[in-house]
């Protein structure tokens, strides 16, 4: 494909996938359940891979999310902008940073554990050998380390730590204006 083809199909894919995934939004004023409905078709389809002509379906399907991730960010956002607006005026960016660093080092954590608990399987490991691809899930796995894991364990401590000292923050300001207003009042 020629450069100019994949930004057209960029483009075509995320301004389908932004006008979708925004009127969901519209309607239904939830992103976990727009995520999880645009997710089902991949899920569920993948439960009847024997049918004819499935795993390419499923194939086109994820491949055009893929394309089109920037869309369904963009909708999702724009469609709940007012809202989206108010939290970013109101959250601090230390507390908007804490809150992706707690997130993005749960989500290491627990592909960790679940490493640790599905990997160390016998039946796990025998089933690995005889799947094509085995071997590349194996290395893909062992690349989620005790380090690492130990690394999001500081990272979140450290992001609560964050969101501890934004609290108290607010609060000495909140106490402090309050101390005021009261004094204005004694005037």
């Amino acid at each position: 494909m020629t450069q100019q083809s994949i930004f057209f199909l960029l483009l075509n894919a995320s301004i389908v996938w932004a006008v979708v995934a925004g009127g969901m939004m519209w309607l239904l004023r939830s992103k976990l359940l727009v995520l999880a409905i645009l997710l089902a078709p991949y899920v569920i389809g993948s439960s009847f891979q024997h049918i004819a002509g499935m795993p390419q379906l499923i194939g086109f399907y994820g491949t055009s999310m893929l394309y089109g991730a920037l869309g369904l960010v963009f909708g999702i956002l724009y469609a709940d902008y007012h809202r989206t607006l108010r939290y970013f005026q109101r959250a601090s960016k230390s507390a908007f940073v804490a809150r992706g660093g707690i997130a993005l080092s749960s989500m290491y954590l627990l592909s960790y554990f679940g490493q640790k608990i599905i990997f160390n399987n016998p039946m796990v490991e025998f089933a690995l050998g005889y799947i094509d691809g085995g071997a590349r899930a194996k290395e893909i796995a062992s690349q989620v380390d005790y380090d690492g894991a130990v690394t999001a364990g500081i990272c979140i401590a450290g992001s609560f730590g964050v969101l501890a000292f934004n609290k108290f923050r607010d609060q000495k300001a909140l106490k402090a204006e309050t101390t005021k207003s009261k004094e204005l009042e004694t005037l």
